[in-house]
Parts: structure tokens; sequence; C-alpha cells
């Protein structure tokens, strides 16, 4: 759900931008596809920003489905339970724009760092 990912990404990688979907909602969609056989290919939960800070994520999946991965499910399924925690203690704040603009650059660059990190094991 964050432009600066997807502006960047969308024409090396196929990207699902989830334009109108808050954090947990991406999780929920992440988990959906894990249970149509994709993989995680990141933490859903990288980096030090909490769930209730931010309102942008960015998860890399496989592209190919195969049978469920059991680790995948239990991960997204982890991430979910540690949201709600999160956002249970203490809603996102409507945050300025400027705010927004830093949280979107965070995002990017933890999955940025996700992406060279899977290009020097390929």
């Amino acid at each position: 759900n964050n432009t600066l990912v997807r502006d960047e990404y969308q024409d090396n990688m196929e990207v699902v931008y989830l334009d109108s979907l808050d954090f947990l909602e991406v999780l929920y969609t992440v988990r959906d596809k894990v249970h149509v056989g994709h993989r995680l290919l990141t933490h859903p939960l990288t980096g030090s920003v909490k769930p209730n800070e931010t309102p942008f994520k960015s998860i890399i999946i496989s592209e190919e489905t195969g049978s469920i991965d059991f680790d995948s499910l239990e991960m997204i399924e982890q991430a979910i339970l540690t949201a709600k925690k999160f956002l249970d203690q203490k809603k996102i704040r409507n945050w300025p724009e400027e705010v927004l603009k830093d949280f979107r650059t965070i995002d990017h660059s933890l999955i940025t760092s996700g992406i060279e990190s899977m290009k020097q094991f390929s």
C-alpha cells in the first residue's frame, strides 16, 4: 500500500498495490495469498516501526504457488496477532502528509533492502 514501492518496482516485477487497505488489511490479503500456495519471501513485520505507528506495509511473496507453506502461514498468522495487539493498544494516528512521506520512505527502504538481499542469494 506504498506508492513509492509501487512506482519504483512496478516495471520490474508484479506489484499488487493495495491503495485503500490499512496495515492489518494488507496482512490479511497476504495471508489469503499464503492460503493458496504463495510463500513469504520477506518477513511481514520488518523494521522497528510498530504496526500502530505506520499505515504502510510492503511484503514480498513468491510469484509461483504450490502446496501451503506452513512456515509462511505461521509467520503471517503471528504477524496478524502482533499487529492486532499493537492496534488494540493504540490506533494509528491521522498523520500529516510530511510524516506519511517519512513512513513511506522507511517502508520503501526496508523492502529495497529485502530485494537486494534476495538478489545476493539467487
